[in-house]
């Protein structure tokens, strides 16, 4: 029987900001803020606009409505860019 070799698990195979970094984040992540999605989140999302509904499960994750969706979805912080101007 041949030995398979295990690869790294994908959870500790990502690029997250350091824990200090998030926190910075998160407090800026409040509900009602507008936000756009970074490109990193993939060509379906990326580009999208929306508001900030509240925090998410995890400490990492927000809730947010997309302009246009019935529902809210759930995304990691690093994934999520702040309007500066509201009137966009």
């Amino acid at each position: 029987m041949a030995v398979r070799n295990r690869a790294v698990p994908r959870s500790t195979n990502r690029n997250l900001p350091k824990s200090a970094d998030l926190m910075v984040i998160k407090e800026e992540l409040i509900a009602g803020r507008r936000i756009v999605v970074a490109a990193a989140a993939g060509p379906r999302l990326s580009g999208r606009r929306g508001v900030i509904l509240g925090p998410g499960a995890t400490a990492t994750q927000v809730k947010v409505v997309l302009d246009g969706a019935k529902r809210f979805v759930t995304l990691h912080a690093r994934y999520i860019d702040l309007l500066r101007n509201p009137q966009s």
